[in-house]
């Protein structure tokens, strides 16, 4: 019985010292893939060296954005050993990867206006932005091209590059944007 009552106490010290060990991770406020695959250090601040390079999913083609499920990304922290709590009401995350036949260009030092640079940016100048425009009873999603940097919660203007109208948005994340009427 001693031996039992000794070998459960050894096991509970074992398992409490490897939940104090996991590192704490946070989910970036941009996630860029710089590789054929999204890996754990793309996603998570925070994430330790060791399984930084570690593979979650195939990454968008260059240019191009992607969604990860936030269960995906809970079982891939999980699975690496790490402390991570997703954020409340967020059920994905979009994945860009930069590169393509687009260029990006430092906006002139004399810029004003248009020529905002946010530290931040959850959307940069020049990126493929989702827009969704909701209004009551329906909801519409479409694929636009950022004219300025935005952080989350800031107005950001969008151009629709089908009918090369201006829309004036909020920046919800990255590349993804809302309006309303």
């Amino acid at each position: 019985m001693l031996r039992w009552l000794c070998l459960a106490a050894c096991l509970y010290l074992l398992a409490a010292a490897g939940f104090a060990s996991a590192e704490t991770v946070t989910l970036r406020t941009r996630i860029e893939a710089s590789g054929p695959a999204v890996t754990m250090g793309d996603v998570f601040d925070g994430a330790p060296a060791e399984v930084a390079a570690r593979a979650i999913a195939p990454s968008p083609p260059p240019g191009q954005l992607g969604t990860l499920s936030m269960p995906v990304l809970a079982a891939a922290a999980s699975a690496a050993g790490l402390d991570f709590t997703p954020p409340a009401g967020v059920n994905t995350v979009q994945v860009v990867r930069p590169g393509g036949m687009r260029a990006t260009l430092a906006p002139p030092s004399n810029a004003s206006g248009g020529g905002r640079m946010v530290a931040d940016a959850a959307i940069r100048r020049g990126e493929a932005v989702t827009l969704v425009y909701t209004a009551p009873g329906m909801s519409l999603t479409m694929r636009t091209r950022a004219l300025e940097d935005a952080a989350v919660g800031q107005p950001v203007r969008l151009l629709n590059t089908s009918s090369n109208r201006t829309i004036d948005a909020v920046a919800t994340g990255p590349g993804a944007a809302e309006a309303n009427p």
